[in-house]
């Protein structure tokens, strides 16, 4: 799609789905952009609903940044319909950006579509897709491309950074597995060549049959903790960690300060490597 610019000084309104991703917009555009978040922060996009005034205000957006992962079904039922079907003229005044189409730069689409749709939870997918909003709001305001362009550079340092001290630290670890409640790690654990091992069965929490299968599984696995998202049932968890001698360690992928996010995984990580 041609990028047209806007009328110098004019505001855009970026709509993002998930919270991370507006951490990602402030970043790079500050205060020079209005945001709408479709889920807010303390819900998580299984069950979240946009209501009718964030609907209407995500149809005025000038750029749509969403997830774009076909398992994301609160994509699939609330955003969808709006994307231009294929073979349809698009609308020129409203820009896409799809961080699945990005991932895809940088991964096989069929390993992106067989791991769960968190795709934040990978600092490469966030990276690339910060750089491709640099470009994206650049263009459409002129006027602060080049401080969108420092502030892409001051992200890219901060990421990368972050990455080199997760690898530093994996590298240490003694059990490739992450065991998690709900499966919402999988690109993070793609990234660092970890194995995410989910509880939770298609989001319903394992029957009797299934526990018993899990703890025969796990009793054999050097595993320390359990990581869980607020949101989701914690008692399933409770009793697997009761019964192995585990940790359960509450980490919401859905919190808007991805950094602090990331920071408690690789605190978690650190600790645990030591124990192991």
């Amino acid at each position: 799609m041609l990028l047209i610019s806007t009328e110098a000084g004019a505001r855009l309104l970026v709509s993002v789905t998930v919270p991370a991703q507006a951490w990602l917009v402030e970043q790079i555009a500050g205060e020079h952009v209005d945001l709408l978040t479709l889920v807010p922060d303390g819900h998580v996009p299984e069950s979240a609903q946009p209501g009718t005034r964030n609907l209407s205000r995500f149809q005025q957006a000038d750029v749509r940044f969403i997830v774009g992962h076909p398992l994301l079904y609160f994509e699939t039922r609330y955003i969808k319909p709006f994307q231009p079907r294929v073979g349809e003229p698009e609308d020129d005044s409203v820009l896409w950006v799809s961080m699945f189409e990005i991932a895809s730069q940088l991964k096989p689409q069929e390993k992106l579509q067989a791991t769960d749709p968190h795709l934040w939870t990978s600092p490469s997918i966030m990276l690339a897709a910060a750089e491709r909003l640099a470009e994206v709001l650049g263009s459409l305001q002129p006027e602060n491309a080049e401080k969108y362009r420092n502030n892409l550079l001051k992200l890219e340092n901060t990421i990368r950074q972050l990455d080199n001290q997760l690898r530093t630290v994996i590298q240490h670890r003694q059990t490739a597995e992450l065991l998690v409640y709900h499966p919402a790690w999988g690109h993070f654990a793609n990234d660092y060549g970890l194995l995410q091992l989910a509880i939770e069965d298609e989001g319903k929490a394992p029957g009797a049959g299934g526990l018993s299968s899990l703890y025969a599984d796990l009793q054999n696995k050097n595993i320390r903790f359990i990581v869980c998202s607020p949101g989701h049932d914690q008692r399933i968890a409770g009793m697997i960690a009761e019964q192995l001698q585990m940790t359960v360690v509450l980490i919401n992928p859905m919190q808007r300060d991805w950094m602090n996010m990331m920071q408690q995984m690789k605190s978690l990580l650190e600790k645990n490597s030591h124990n192991e």
